[in-house]
């Protein structure tokens, strides 16, 4: 039952990938990202303008953000097949996977207040909209220590069929690095490390994206060899 519970928990990822995609798509801040440079006014007229595109786009982000956690539980479950001497591994993936989705999920309810109250004073609107892109961009140091803790319990799994290939270890590492300049995107106004930079919007969201399908195929195969031996068990 528990391995049933496992494949529909699974099988929601293609909703929660629609969900993200559209969400993407619908903010209007996103294609193009705005920019860090626009004034007060600017950004004031940003909201009045889509008001009800932000509106909505930031309601689907919020349900992507906590559907994306029951699927990260499944790596984790996964890593209880892995040949470690202690489970405080496992525990970090927990605390990385439950806080990076959350810290997402702030910086669309700054894009909410936002939108909240078109009429208010440009300035906290524009402060809203900072506190929103700064949340959003800088907040990966819980997706760094998701990819790397990941990556040393795959290297730490000693046995002759690990739960995980190796290369997906050092995949990890790969999108670790890749995410770490969108930590600086707060020291910036343009250039590639700004928040609509391509190192720290494109690059980031890009590794993001790659991750899930990457993890998804490879979570995969290792509920399929899960049940196999189930089976051979029973």
């Amino acid at each position: 039952m528990s391995r049933s519970g496992e494949r529909v928990i699974f099988w929601t990822l293609p909703a929660v990938a629609v969900i993200w995609i559209a969400a993407f798509l619908l903010f209007p801040g996103f294609v193009p990202p705005m920019s860090p440079k626009a004034s007060a006014a600017e950004v004031a007229a940003f909201y009045r303008d889509h008001l009800s595109r932000v509106r909505y786009s930031m309601i689907l982000f919020n349900w992507f953000c906590v559907a994306l956690i029951p699927i990260l539980m499944l790596l984790v479950e996964r890593m209880r097949g892995m040949a470690h001497r202690t489970p405080v591994l496992r525990y970090c993936v927990i605390g990385a996977a439950g806080a990076a989705p959350i810290a997402f999920l702030t910086s669309t309810v700054f894009w909410l207040i936002a939108a909240f109250r078109p009429d208010r004073s440009p300035a906290l609107t524009q402060m809203c909209n900072d506190l929103a892109w700064i949340t959003f961009t800088c907040g990966v140091p819980f997706l760094i220590g998701l990819c790397v803790f990941v990556a040393v319990a795959i290297a730490y799994d000693d046995q002759e069929q690990p739960v995980f290939p190796r290369w997906v270890g050092r995949f990890n590492l790969v999108i670790a690095l890749a995410l770490v300049p969108a930590c600086f995107a707060g020291l910036t106004l343009d250039g590639p490390f700004a928040w609509n930079g391509f190192v720290s919007f494109w690059v980031k969201n890009l590794a993001i994206a790659l991750w899930i399908v990457v993890m998804a195929v490879v979570l995969r195969q290792a509920m399929d060899r899960d049940r196999v031996v189930a089976g051979a068990a029973a």
